[in-house]
């Protein structure tokens, strides 16, 4: 029981980390997790250790608790390691995908279009993740992405402030699912590969909108 609690403590405080719920560079408080989240007071600090050991959360001798700055070096590493994992991902769901898997993927793009609609920022993001890591389901390959998944925390971070941006352009994400869908479908390896790789390329050149609008939730390079 308390190792559940251990880790839906973790989750739900990683959750709203990656979300700025809880932003960078906040003071964050056991007592004030603990009434946050209504869980105790020993799966919250078991949660912070293995915060702190990803770096995510970081204590000051005589001040307290933080929630860490993003790391865009991390972030640009992760994105590297998950483009260069995700082109070969979409070779292999090229040969994979199924009349059922295909349905699953077009029914995550109708949820991501409601979104579009209603401007749910959340769903939309939630739906971005399902669709990539469906894909990688579909490759038999689950356990890559809950790899990645562990260790691409700064990514997501940045990925959510892009979403969170108010000029952030839905129809190129969605024009770019609609593309990758209709390449798997049609067993186009090639444009498959090409539309992964331009994908996740995105946060290069949107990186200097992100940093210019949440200029105090990054650590500084250098």
């Amino acid at each position: 029981m308390t190792s559940n609690l251990k880790a839906q403590a973790y989750n739900a405080i990683r959750k709203k980390i990656i979300y700025s719920d809880l932003e960078p560079g906040k003071k964050i408080s056991e007592k004030g997790l603990e009434e946050m989240l209504e869980i105790g007071r020993t799966p919250i600090r078991e949660a912070l250790i293995q915060l702190k050991q990803q770096e995510l959360v970081y204590t000051i001798p005589q001040s307290g608790t933080y929630i860490s700055l993003i790391d865009l070096a991390s972030a640009k590493n992760a994105r590297f390691v998950r483009e260069h994992l995700e082109k070969q991902i979409m070779i292999e769901c090229c040969a994979k995908l199924t009349t059922e898997t295909q349905r699953i993927l077009e029914t995550i793009i109708e949820e991501q279009e409601k979104a579009v609609k209603t401007k749910d920022r959340r769903a939309f993001f939630y739906n971005d993740n399902l669709f990539h890591s469906t894909c990688f389901e579909i490759a038999g390959r689950q356990e890559v992405w809950n790899w990645l998944d562990d260790h691409n925390i700064h990514l997501e971070r940045f990925r959510w402030l892009r979403v969170s941006t108010e000029d952030l352009n839905w129809k190129t994400i969605m024009n770019q699912h609609y593309r990758l869908l209709k390449a798997l479908i049609e067993k186009d390896v090639e444009e498959a590969y090409f539309l992964a790789s331009v994908h996740l390329h995105m946060m290069l050149e949107e990186e200097e909108i992100v940093v210019n609008e949440y200029p105090g939730f990054f650590k500084h390079m250098g």
